[in-house]
């Protein structure tokens, strides 16, 4: 016999039309993790100058990001950064080059995953920054768009922080 939360997990999916991907157990707490993420102030982003060829070295502060989801009906997933990254006590103002982008398909069926990024202005509610977007695509063994096709993806990049930030209607921070 199932038990409540595994009833409850074959309701939600039988609404969503998909398989949602998480343990019946995790349902108890009516939220589950998406990403996470790590900065930290003390990198360095190296540029090369266009006509020399000198490399140039400069201090930044490097945002590591990760999180889980699934392609779309179309075999794709867009997803903007700041969805999935946290900044308590950080005041964001945008992110830029380099970007370094990783996807992995989960499971034991054979899929492929290709990514892309673009930086595109986003409205965080104090203000517009430009935001990391990642499109996701997944392929089957025959090159075909593959849908429900589960992913992780992780992304490495230069963000732009200064002081503290305002107050956000509606994010709780623990």
């Amino acid at each position: 016999m199932a038990s409540g939360s595994e009833d409850l997990k074959k309701q939600l999916e039988d609404f969503a039309g998909r398989e949602i991907g998480l343990e019946a157990e995790q349902l108890k707490w009516l939220e589950y993790p998406v990403g996470a993420s790590h900065y930290t102030a003390d990198g360095y982003v190296a540029s090369r100058m266009l006509f020399s060829g000198q490399k140039r070295c400069r201090k930044a502060t490097l945002l590591d990001v990760d999180g889980a989801s699934y392609t779309g009906p179309d075999g794709k997933r867009i997803l903007r950064l700041s969805d999935y990254a946290c900044f308590p006590g950080l005041f964001l103002r945008g992110f830029r080059e380099p970007v370094n982008l990783l996807a992995t398909s989960r499971g034991t069926q054979p899929f492929f995953v290709t990514t892309t990024h673009s930086l595109v202005e986003t409205d965080l509610g104090y203000g517009n920054i430009l935001d990391t977007e990642i499109t996701v695509c997944g392929w089957d063994t025959k090159g075909k768009p593959a849908p429900d096709v589960p992913f992780h993806w992780r992304c490495r990049l230069h963000a732009v922080i200064q002081g503290r930030p305002p107050v956000f209607p509606g994010v709780v921070l623990d």
